[in-house]
Parts: C-alpha cells; structure tokens; sequence
C-alpha cells in the first residue's frame, strides 16, 4: 500500500514508510506483543485512509499479478480482464466470420424463428447471440476496467460477469425475436436493425428486464381491471366508513346529553340549561337520521 500510495502521489504520513521499515526487522515476539499488534492496526487505519477509494485487497491483487508476469498480461493486469478480453474478441470475430455467410443476409434476418428454418435459421440466430454477446462482453469489460483502474476491483464478484454474459445473451434474443416487431415502430428505436437492438439488449440486460417488468405490470391492470375505478372504489368506501363512524360518536354524544338532563332534573334552578341541552340533543338526533 505504501508502494501504491507513493507510485500514485497520495499525501500520507512522511513518517509511515519509515516507521513500517523499523517494524520489518523487528524480531517476530515483538510484533506479535500487544504493543506491536496495536501499532500495526494504526498504521494500516492510516494507510488505508492515504490511499482511499482503493482498497488494500485490490491493491495487493494488482501488484501480486504485476510481479508474476506472464505474456498474456498484455491483455489486462488481472486473470479477470484477460478472460473478458478475450472474449470480446471471440464474439467480435464471431459477428465478422458469422456476417460472411450468404444466408446472414437483411432478408433472412429478418424473417424471425416463424418464417424461417434450417441452417437459414441457425446461421441467422447464432449471428444474433454473436451480436448480443458483443455488447454483453464490451460492459463487462468496461465496468470491471473501471474497477481496476481505480483499484476497487473485489474478486468475489467475478462470477457475476459471467452471469451477466449469459443474461446479456437471454436479453439479446429476446428483444430481437421474441418481442412484438412493431413494439418499438413509434420510437426512436424503431429505425435501428435486428443487430443493433440485440447489441442493446446485450449491453443492459437490466433495461429489457425492466421493459417485461412493465409489460407484465401492464397485463395485470387489464386483467384486474381499472386503476383509476379501483382507487374511486377505495375513495368511496373510506368515505362511507368515515360517515358511519361520525354517525356513532354523535349518537353517543346525544346519549350522554340525554343521561346529563335526567340527572339535572331533580334541581329546578337549572330549567334554563335542561331546556338547551334537550335542544342540543334533539338537532344531534335530527342531524343523525
């Protein structure tokens, strides 16, 4: 961490290199001594804030595969990049070798799994995944290259690339032959061919996951019915509740009035006031019915 922390021109503690070369030839006990432990613990707090949004695993992976070596490191600084390298130019001479048959052609490619067959079909949709697998391969390869480059690349992730490839190829396909052809005629999407748009699909698998979200959310509103009439039915039955529970708390409310004049009338000085809260009581009752 110190080398990369020097190498990329991170402020940092003129005294930390020193210190950790002290700490390199001190015997063993007495790192491994509480003392020495918690210094230790200190310093790389210290150099991992000096070296921040980098993260000392992928710092030490980097550096770890810069020493090794090897001919293929020409292709990326990590076993990750060499393979998504790699395939990327086996899908790009795939979508070159592929276009270079006769029966890829803009007829054939556009006539679908329906109106095709054969070897017309086949050559035809393995040029699709070729193209899908295209766009798939360039944002995988671009995103883990920006992780590399600003040393956060984490190696548990590197399954999800390959996951992601194979949704990418999913994607492709279903946005080219799966889906209605005039889905997109009224958009601005609606000019770009079959291998552009399997590319795209290729590329943000997340994008044609959100476009069947859509179409499904779309399919159960037409099946439960109306949003709009569902939420008047809503609005309409909250509005009769309310009604109800205001008609009981003025009954109640009239019947402690009523209760109130009964225990009042044994006194004769308070004539006046019975004969308001009676008046009281019979406008609640009126109102209520």
């Amino acid at each position: 961490m110190v080398s990369y922390a020097l190498k990329q021109g991170l402020a940092m503690s003129p005294d930390l290199p020193g210190r950790l070369a002290e700490l390199r030839v001190m015997p063993g006990a007495s790192l491994h001594g509480e003392s020495g432990a918690r210094e230790l613990a200190g310093l790389h707090r210290q150099l991992v804030r000096a070296i921040q949004p980098a993260t000392p695993q992928a710092v030490v992976l980097i550096e770890r595969e810069r020493l090794r070596g090897g001919w293929l490191r020409w292709l990326g600084p990590i076993p990750l990049i060499r393979t998504l390298t790699l395939t990327s130019v086996g899908c790009l001479a795939s979508v070159v070798g592929l276009a270079m048959s006769s029966l890829v052609n803009e007829h054939n490619i556009t006539l679908g799994f329906l109106a095709s067959s054969g070897s017309t079909l086949g050559w035809n949709v393995m040029f699709i995944l070729a193209c899908a697998g295209l766009g798939a391969a360039f944002s995988a390869l671009f995103q883990a290259h920006r992780y590399v480059a600003d040393a956060t690349y984490d190696p548990r992730f590197d399954s999800s690339y390959a996951a992601r490839m194979i949704l990418g190829l999913i994607a492709g396909l279903i946005l080219v032959e799966l889906l209605p052809e005039n889905l997109f005629a009224d958009s601005s999407l609606g000019a770009f061919g079959k291998p552009a748009l399997a590319m795209m699909g290729g590329f943000s698998a997340s994008a044609v996951y959100r476009l069947l979200q859509r179409m499904v959310e779309v399919m159960e509103t037409v099946v439960r019915g109306d949003s709009g009439q569902q939420a008047a039915a809503s609005i309409q039955s909250q509005r009769a509740s309310a009604e109800s529970e205001s008609i009981r708390a003025r009954g109640e409310l009239a019947a402690g009035l009523l209760d109130l004049q009964r225990e009042m009338q044994a006194d004769p000085r308070l004539d006046q006031v019975r004969q308001q809260l009676t008046g009281l009581a019979r406008q609640m009752m009126s109102d209520e019915s």
